[in-house]
């Protein structure tokens, strides 16, 4: 089954809400005002099918300007358009502006339904199609049929059913593989069931029993249970209409313009880099109205720097749960004239400048080409990225399609992959570039040490220990630059600093022979060694590294003298089982002062456990 949403549009009193009814026996005006006054004032739903593999869902929304907010709300989630116009009054002010408004959301299917036919003679009829052909031209329903009906007597409502068939075969399904989503258009509480949330499903699908969480609130909820056009069902999907039962969220909290999503897709911000389609450009800082989704939020927007006003900023008061490629329609604050439409772009990077790489992105996005999208996202970012990081920067798109893409990407040698991380192939590139230069400039400077600290580097990325762990990887394999306890450094520089390593501890076992010496006298020890003095310090690094210098307290030991002391201690405790501080000391034959900081380092190890003023033997000893 193929599902589809049409969203009625069209001025107060031109047989919207009739329309429906009478092609599917349903009232729409649920609302006792609505049925007072004969208007509808808040969004109606309904459904139909069409054939036997396509249903329709449709929404009903408010023709009177004073409503225009809700029908706003409606027209943010559908697949096509029912422009419905009066064949007594032809094209009026809401007609143009709910045409320019579902243009600007980016709908691209669509009927144009001349209703209350029966009302008028014919060369009236003539001259309000030539009017409504006019009106729409240069928009999406140029093309689209005129269907004549009568809500009253049932003229013509056949040959709007098989019109509308067709929209439904033409317009491409909702994604059922994508991350579940659906904006919440209505809110109401069951006795003995709690919250009960509406709206039409997005992209995915959803399961009696699963968890989704409630944005901006970031509030996780469980699915008690699920209705589609009054119906039970136990999973509803992409393209239809859904009422869900849901459990931890209080129902005072939920409200229109909130989403119901997968976890860590939607993106939770105030602040949001936008493109913007204008009808009437407003100066920086304006404060407008964000129609979204299912909500209406209020904010400013604001010019970048470095940019023309097809780019911005946009600053709300409070926050959204949104993805990229989202559109919405902008409005003056006051007085509430159209202004034109906005496409997210992700959340701001809180900059007053906006990058090229940023709007390059943008117009992948408009293109709806994956390989584009995923191409330019990876190109942004300057960083490795998982599946779960460009589903959640490019929007609700199937983690199958995003892994095929990428597969193509990387057979293309555009990116690379490593462990599952995923980073453009040229940004690589240059950041490997940039460390390699600055390891030849560390390794002129300091040609006896071994390199820089890894952890430096990755503070001068500036990406997190994961992220880093990928370069890591990568530069191992590309065989130039090595990790060395630590270290990063080219792979030359390192079998050089290998030898003079060797050679280093070769040289210094020879001097130290098997003197035991306590403590050892550093300055004598590299005199004998007779190494220049600028790389001194990189020389006893080294030994302490390789633990030919042992630290106790403040002094520092040769390592066959504490290798010398076990084996005395072994001695002692074979015959004894107990040592004191001075026995310690004549068995070493030192004084006090080193005898202390060398039991307390034999502690540490476990070759001795203190007891009050006594030792025995440690764990490694006996």
């Amino acid at each position: 089954m193929k599902y589809i949403v049409f969203g009625t549009a069209g001025h107060v009193d031109h047989g919207k809400s009739a329309l429906i009814k009478a092609l599917t026996g349903v009232d729409t005006d649920r609302l006792t005002e609505e049925k007072k006054r004969g208007i509808s004032i808040d969004l109606g739903f309904a459904a139909m099918e069409l054939g036997d593999s396509n249903m329709a869902g449709i929404i009903d929304v408010p023709g009177h300007e004073r409503y225009l907010k809700n029908m706003l709300a409606g027209s943010g989630s559908i697949d096509a358009a029912l422009l419905v116009i009066a064949a007594d009054e032809g094209i009026m002010p809401q007609t143009t502006e709910h045409l320019a408004m579902l243009n600007l959301y980016g709908i691209k299917h669509g009927l144009i339904v001349l209703n209350k036919v029966d009302k008028v003679a014919s060369d009236w009829l003539e001259l309000v199609q030539e009017e409504i052909c006019e009106a729409v031209k240069d928009s999406f329903l140029e093309n689209a049929p005129i269907c004549h009906v009568s809500s009253t007597t049932g003229l013509g409502l056949n040959e709007l059913r098989a019109s509308m068939l067709k929209v439904a075969q033409t317009a491409d399904a909702r994604n059922s593989e994508a991350p579940f989503r659906l904006w919440i258009d209505r809110v109401f509480s069951v006795k003995g069931y709690g919250a009960v949330v509406t709206g039409t499903v997005l992209s995915g699908k959803i399961v009696a029993g699963n968890n989704v969480v409630l944005y901006p609130k970031e509030a996780s909820v469980r699915v008690r249970g699920l209705e589609t056009h009054g119906n039970k069902v136990e999973m509803v999907e992409a393209g239809q209409r859904a009422a869900i039962n849901i459990t931890g969220a209080e129902f005072e909290e939920i409200r229109r313009g909130m989403v119901l999503s997968s976890h860590a897709v939607t993106q939770v911000s105030t602040e949001w880099d936008v493109v913007v389609k204008w009808l009437c450009a407003v100066e920086t800082g304006t404060r407008i109205r964000l129609h979204i989704g299912t909500g209406e939020f209020i904010g400013r927007i604001y010019k970048f720097k470095n940019s023309d006003d097809g780019y911005m900023k946009l600053i709300l008061e409070e926050p959204i749960g949104a993805a990229a490629g989202d559109t919405g329609i902008i409005r003056l604050y006051s007085p509430q004239t159209l202004l034109g439409s906005v496409k997210l772009i992700g959340v701001s990077k809180r900059t007053r400048k906006i990058e090229e790489s940023r709007k390059l992105f943008a117009q992948a996005l408009n293109s709806e080409n994956l390989n584009d999208i995923i191409g330019h996202a990876l190109k942004q970012t300057s960083s490795f990225m998982t599946v779960e990081d460009l589903n959640k920067m490019i929007g609700f798109r199937s983690v199958r399609g995003i892994k095929e893409t990428l597969e193509e990407l990387e057979a293309e040698n555009k990116i690379v992959a490593i462990n599952n991380y995923y980073i453009d192939a040229n940004l690589l590139q240059n950041v490997t570039s940039q460390i390699e230069e600055l390891l030849r400039t560390y390794h002129k400077e300091f040609p006896e040490k071994t390199g820089i600290s890894q952890e430096l580097v990755k503070q001068q990325l500036k990406v997190s220990t994961k992220v880093f762990h990928q370069y890591l990887t990568y530069w191992q394999e590309t065989n130039k630059i090595i990790l060395s306890e630590g270290y990063l450094a080219y792979k030359q520089h390192a079998e050089n600093q290998i030898e003079w390593e060797q050679d280093l501890l070769s040289k210094a076992e020879k001097v130290l022979g098997n003197n035991h010496i306590i403590p050892l006298n550093i300055e004598d020890f590299f005199a004998k060694l007779k190494l220049q003095s600028k790389i001194s310090k990189a020389a006893f690094e080294t030994l302490c590294r390789h633990g030919l210098l042992v630290k106790a307290g403040d002094m520092y030991v040769y390592r066959k003298t504490i290798q010398y002391i076990v084996d005395l201690l072994r001695v002692h405790f074979c015959n004894n089982s107990t040592l004191t501080v001075g026995e310690f000391r004549d068995m070493i034959n030192t004084s006090r002062k080193y005898a202390l900081p060398l039991l307390e380092y034999l502690d540490l190890h476990k070759y001795t456990e203190r007891e009050g003023d006594i030792r025995r033997a440690g764990c490694k000893i006996s």
